[in-house]
């Protein structure tokens, strides 16, 4: 019989990869606190090898019947950390889950028993710390995040080493695109910063995304064994350069400027993690990035790449 005195809480994080990461430092605040909790994941299918090793995984579907999938895993809480997908909070009042945290948006106003009303836009604050706000339930939201991190074991690991053998070093992994809403620069711009790398002694390679890739197509945990592999990773706002950070892959980020895609909010919590902003006008974010000089990378590259003291 299940010990009333464990606390099973589930994490709802159905959008992109990079948002999932982010939310990483959740478990980690909730285990800190409370070790003997037991801490599930419901997430899309794309998301669910990113957190192997790290909780109970449960994946959300179109069309399936979601209250029931909540009965059978009885959690005590359910957090719905993205604001998108509502009916998480609706089917955690039709299976009775006694405590439900949500976000101020549509029936989850009503639906939740505890709604987050403060916004996110213009506070300054990075993001991990925001989706810390769904645990003021209990308390715990204060504080730094700790910086979020993705597991590997030796095997993942050698066979990243061994897909990029070919490769001198040192290797500096590209994302060249962001699938979101977020800035990254023109295909001509990646022409001329890659020639100024190889130029500098860096043999780069494109990991993200997987059509603009020479390599043989990975899938999510291949990505993750890619990048652990390089000495540097380069990318804009998207999940390659969240995920680079969470794999402690010294990263340099290339970010907007406003607090809303600015590295304030969004920028990767690893150790070694990097920050180039492109010049203004922000507004420009069609072509925004093109106005980086490639040759500003290289001093950031040689920082990441010096050995840790």
């Amino acid at each position: 019989m299940r010990n009333h005195r464990i606390m099973r809480f589930l994490l709802g994080r159905t959008d992109a990869l990079g948002d999932v990461v982010i939310s990483l430092p959740v478990r980690e605040r909730i285990l800190s606190r409370m070790p003997e909790a037991e801490v599930h994941w419901l997430v899309r299918p794309y998301a669910a090898p990113l957190l192997r090793g790290l909780g109970t995984v449960h994946l959300r579907e179109d069309g399936q019947d979601l209250a029931a999938l909540l009965r059978a895993i009885a959690p005590d809480a359910v957090l719905n950390l993205g604001h998108r997908d509502q009916a998480i909070i609706t089917a955690a009042r039709a299976a009775g889950v006694p405590v439900r945290v949500a976000r101020s948006r549509g029936r989850q106003i009503w639906e939740a028993t505890h709604v987050l009303w403060n916004g996110r836009n213009g506070t300054g604050r990075p993001e991990a710390m925001n989706v810390l706000d769904f645990l003021k339930p209990w308390g715990w939201e204060g504080g730094w995040p700790a910086p979020p991190r993705l597991v590997l074991d030796a095997a993942e690991r050698e066979r990243g080493r061994a897909d990029l053998a070919h490769l001198p070093r040192p290797r500096l992994g590209v994302a060249t695109r962001s699938s979101g809403s977020s800035a990254y620069p023109s295909a001509a711009w990646w022409d001329r910063a890659l020639a100024v790398v190889r130029e500098a002694g860096w043999t780069p390679v494109i990991l993200s995304p997987p059509e603009d890739a020479p390599l043989p197509p990975a899938d999510l945990r291949g990505l993750l064994a890619r990048i652990a592999a390089c000495d540097v990773f380069l990318g804009p706002s998207t999940g390659p350069t969240q995920i680079a950070g969470a794999l402690d892959v010294p990263t340099l980020a290339l970010m907007g400027l406003t607090s809303n895609r600015g590295p304030s909010r969004w920028a990767p919590l690893g150790r070694r993690v990097q920050v180039l902003q492109y010049p203004p006008p922000e507004a420009d974010l069609s072509g925004g990035m093109d106005r980086l000089d490639p040759r500003d990378l290289l001093p950031h590259l040689a920082r990441l790449a010096q050995p840790e003291a």
